[in-house]
């Protein structure tokens, strides 16, 4: 067998197990918005039949075998260095777990994520605090067989944020913490004697279904999405899924609140973009996929806020919003621009603000890291938890639902993923730094609805290339410098001072 042969041999495998993972996200797709209720059953069933199969594949025997063949293979391309370095990492990773730990620990989570459906229901974070405490021991045991060497956080945070320590983070968010907490305080004072108060409850209006959806054809449109490879269907909980010619993106339309499915729409279509827009002649390899959880996140709050919520943007849009929505007539841009982008610091994450947003997400990583160095114990977390809503967002926790209650995430297991919400704004902040410098006038396109040249820079410069680098060597790549968290800072005083006179 050649040795071009036995590469082969290895990427048709990569393959189809990347087809299969494609397939069961259709499958989590219909789901969550078409498939009949008492489906769920034979659907779980066959979604797990699925995994299951993927991970068979990914840990037989022949697939380290060929791993190591193709590792002592002479001039390797790049390119297939990057897919054996990728096949590697996933390998070693679902490798050294043992089997019977993986079901135990996936019945420990179920049991837990069902107790904390009861307890949030209840407001008493104790229902549930036993599990947890086990389930986070089984956690901790995890990260110790993928690899004891290195601190537990950072082995968690590998599988959505590859090579991307605690201490980096937290390098990068107690600038962000410490100038969101000033931009805050500098916006209250400078609203208190305000005579034109920004007043958000101006965009809750009455809008049917109908309307709702021209408002989402009118985005897309904007966006220039394909209809005829990307589709937007209605759902509980918005999520996009899906790539290259089928992604499919979905909102949840709230007829008392238009902007909500217009935010909701904006963000998961920028992770629709990048999934569109990945690299053809890579379809379906590990360097053809995104390159992390972060970095497709900054894709999404790219077009959210940066794009969607940018006040030369909101001035184009604003006439076609008030055709379809008549209520918006009772107001002008400027007031609607306010509305949209007022800072109102609030208790629950999927509510908060631009700015806010950060806050909640590094509240969360800070206790995780802490969790898991031993500087606090799930005992804890109720407490430190409330103290760290008090002194960054000055919100009094009155129960455990609106407080350590309120994510999933915890209770089933999932520790590590929760940073890469607010490191998509420090990596797109960044992006917009160097695009700034290729294209000065952005800011005029968005005023004339024009996205194609933006769209153009996105495209070649993030999502055609695929994960060909680990997340801070490609930032670093592309700005030609290291992480700057003071980018983000810069741009949210800037256009946050910029509206409202501060």
């Amino acid at each position: 067998m050649s040795n071009q042969s036995i590469y082969q041999d290895l990427e048709a495998r990569i393959s189809e197990i990347l087809h299969v993972s494609y397939a069961t996200s259709i499958l989590a797709w219909d789901m969550r918005t078409y498939m009949p209720q008492k489906g769920i059953d034979q659907r779980g069933t066959a979604m797990s039949l699925l995994q299951k199969i993927n991970h068979n594949k990914l840990t037989h025997p022949k697939m380290g075998e060929l791993l190591k063949t193709c590792q002592e293979l002479p001039d390797l391309t790049q390119a297939q260095q990057r897919e054996l370095y990728l096949l590697e990492r996933e390998y070693n990773r679902e490798t050294k777990i043992p089997a019977d730990f993986v079901a135990k620990f996936s019945k420990k989570a179920s049991i837990t994520e069902n107790l904390w459906v009861k307890a949030r229901k209840a407001n008493d974070f104790s229902l549930v605090k036993k599990d947890l405490e086990e389930l986070v021991g089984l956690v901790q045991k995890k990260a110790d067989y993928i690899d004891s060497s290195r601190p537990a956080w950072d082995v968690l945070a590998d599988e959505y944020e590859p090579n991307v320590s605690g201490e980096q983070i937290t390098k990068w968010f107690t600038p962000v913490r410490d100038a969101t907490i000033k931009i805050v305080k500098n916006y209250q004072n400078a609203i208190q004697d305000c005579y034109d108060v920004p007043n958000p409850s101006l965009l809750d209006a009455p809008a049917t279904k109908a309307q709702l959806q021209q408002v989402s054809k009118l985005l897309m449109d904007f966006l220039e999405m394909d209809p005829e490879r990307v589709r937007v269907d209605e759902t509980a909980h918005p999520f996009t899924t899906g790539m290259l010619d089928d992604v499919r993106i979905t909102t949840h339309y709230q007829e008392g609140q238009p902007m909500a499915s217009f935010t909701s729409v904006m963000h998961e279509a920028g992770h629709g973009l990048y999934d569109l827009n990945l690299p053809r002649d890579s379809a379906f390899t590990l360097r053809g996929q995104a390159i992390s959880m972060g970095i497709h996140e900054s894709q999404s709050r790219f077009i959210e806020n940066i794009v969607g919520k940018n006040p030369a943007f909101l001035e184009y849009i604003f006439p076609k919003l008030q055709k379809i929505l008549p209520p918006f007539g009772a107001f002008n841009s400027t007031q609607f621009i306010r509305a949209l982008n007022a800072i109102q610091s609030s208790k629950i994450r999927i509510y908060a603000d631009e700015v806010t947003y950060s806050l909640h997400i590094i509240l969360r990583f800070e206790i995780e890291r802490d969790l898991f160095s031993g500087k606090i114990s799930v005992d804890e977390l109720p407490q430190v938890w409330n103290e760290k809503m008090d002194h960054y967002l000055q919100q009094e926790i009155t129960n455990d639902a609106e407080g350590v209650l309120q994510d999933t995430h915890w209770y089933a297991g999932l520790f590590g993923y929760f940073p890469d919400y607010a490191l998509g704004n420090l990596y797109n902040s960044q992006m917009l730094h160097t695009m700034e410098k290729q294209i000065p006038e952005w800011e005029d396109h968005l005023r004339q609805g024009k996205f194609s040249e933006i769209k153009k820079w996105l495209v070649t410069n993030v999502h055609q290339i695929g994960n060909m680098y680990d997340p801070v060597p490609f930032i670093e790549k592309l700005s030609s410098e290291p992480i700057n968290p003071h980018y983000f800072i810069d741009y949210a005083e800037m256009k946050f001072g910029k509206i409202f006179d501060f």
